[in-house]
């Protein structure tokens, strides 16, 4: 792995020999840790111009100390298709355009394998992508990622607490866009749709939460979410979960503690 003190900061090897030998939680991400390369959120938002004088997406950018929030270790389609997604988001911040997923990163070391809590540096292209394939069109929508990105280690720290955000900017693409791919908590929400099978293979579970066509619901992604799980019109006092895109926005829960009544 890269060594912890990849910016010379005595701070990450102080914070590194006090979680490995104190068994003590990983301290909170200080500022002067944050490297020399971009946050997200300013590769992301489009009114900084962070890569002036053209859109970051197409570009080539370096991102350094992004924390991973989530890592899709459940195979939804049991074929090995629906695995592998990497959420992360700027360590420092939790806030509008500071989350992304990562499409087929490149490990350094190769046998670097990520969890939750892991602080990483990538370089690699941002792309907003509008189509997959010849058949699957978004746009005008698209999804944020990471294309392909280079990846290393950095350091260990705390999983940010999910960013409270309104129910109301997940109904529609133009507002829930800023949050694609943070960790967040809705509250007060009534699941109207019991969660059932949404596509032909009866694979993919989802749980409508308005009546809105294409609008958010909960899924299956990143947790065994059955179908049945819980019946229609079924109050929650908050879900959390991983906000990402397909056709519609969806809130993915990471598991069964996340959906709470």
């Amino acid at each position: 792995m890269e060594s912890p003190v990849k910016y010379g900061a005595v701070l990450l090897l102080s914070l590194l020999a006090a979680c490995s030998s104190h068994g003590d939680q990983p301290a909170d991400v200080d500022a002067s840790a944050l490297g020399n390369g971009m946050r997200l959120r300013d590769v992301q938002d489009g009114t900084k111009n962070a890569c002036a004088p053209q859109s970051c997406a197409g570009q080539n950018v370096k991102v350094t100390t992004v924390v991973v929030t989530a890592v899709d270790n459940f195979d939804e389609t049991k074929n090995g298709k629906s695995r592998g997604t990497i959420f992360v988001q700027d360590a420092d911040v939790t806030g509008p355009y500071a989350g992304i997923s990562m499409f087929s990163p490149t490990f350094v070391p190769a046998n670097l394998r990520l969890a939750p809590g892991d602080v990483i540096n990538m370089s690699g292209q941002y792309v907003e992508q509008q189509t997959i394939g010849s058949t699957v069109n978004f746009a005008p929508n698209f999804l944020p990622q990471m294309n392909k990105p280079q990846v290393s280690f950095a350091f260990e720290t705390k999983l940010p607490q999910p960013i409270v955000v309104p129910f109301d900017d997940l109904k529609t693409f133009a507002t829930a866009r800023k949050w694609i791919g943070m960790l967040v908590t809705i509250e007060d929400v009534t699941a109207l749709q019991t969660p059932v099978a949404s596509d032909s293979t009866g694979l993919r579970v989802t749980s409508q939460l308005t009546s809105i066509v294409n609008g958010p619901a909960i899924n299956n992604e990143l947790y065994d979410l059955q179908p049945g799980a819980f019946p229609a019109n079924t109050h929650f006092k908050s879900i959390t979960g991983i906000v990402d895109f397909f056709f519609s926005i969806f809130i993915s829960p990471r598991s069964a503690a996340d959906l709470v009544q």
